[in-house]
């Protein structure tokens, strides 16, 4: 099983960027979603019987990894990750497996549960109202134009564009807090370096993404 005391860090230092982020029109989701994670149990821990880092874009975890680690304020966060992260079960939207937006896209692209559903894809920690995660693109990756229904917040560890509902692409630095309303659609992109970043959702969290259009 994966450390739970390493875990617990992860949680509170996560809980603080997002409660710090609490400004503006984020600033109600920013303390709901720092309330949920404070209310995950590292004690609840279960095996999920994941096959470590099972995609091919799980090559691009290493070095996001210690891209991130070199981010004063994520080391610690990032330091977690790489100790449970062998723990993780990847996976992927079904509806870009069944239609995939480009050739390369399901080799340049995953997403592993931290915490979420029973009813989900496994998860290290199981909570009926939040999904916690990790999502990993490969270099030179644009993950088009998407919906949900899911208030979400993303955090990215690494550097990335951004875009949400009418644009333009935003340049994200590591440690940001990016929310995106339920139903508003959004896209992101890699640049020279892959994107890895931390993703909570909350609301509707049985209803997948769907692509749009390339924005």
């Amino acid at each position: 099983m994966p450390p739970a005391e390493e875990l617990a860090v992860f949680l509170a230092d996560l809980a603080g960027l997002v409660e710090g982020a609490a400004v503006g029109d984020a600033a109600a989701d920013c303390r709901r979603f720092a309330v949920l994670t404070r209310a995950l149990q590292p004690a609840g821990m279960k095996a999920t019987g994941a096959r470590p880092f099972s995609l091919p874009v799980c090559r691009c975890w290493a070095p996001s990894l210690q891209a991130a680690r070199e981010q004063p304020a994520l080391a610690a966060m990032a330091h977690a990750l790489q100790l449970f992260g062998p723990y993780l079960d990847w996976v992927q939207n079904p509806n870009y497996r069944r239609e995939p937006p480009t050739a390369r896209f399901l080799d340049d692209y995953g997403y592993a549960v931290i915490a979420g559903p029973s009813a989900g894809p496994p998860a290290l920690l199981s909570h009926p109202s939040l999904a916690l995660g990790v999502l990993l693109l490969a270099p030179h990756t644009h993950y088009p134009r998407h919906r949900h229904p899911a208030t979400e917040l993303y955090l990215p560890l690494t550097a990335a564009q951004w875009w949400r509902g009418d644009g333009p692409w935003r340049d994200e630095a590591p440690g940001a807090v990016i929310r995106h309303a339920g139903d508003v659609p959004h896209a992101t992109r890699s640049g020279d370096d892959a994107l890895l970043a931390l993703y909570l959702w909350t609301g509707d969290l049985a209803t997948h993404a769907r692509i749009e259009a390339a924005a």
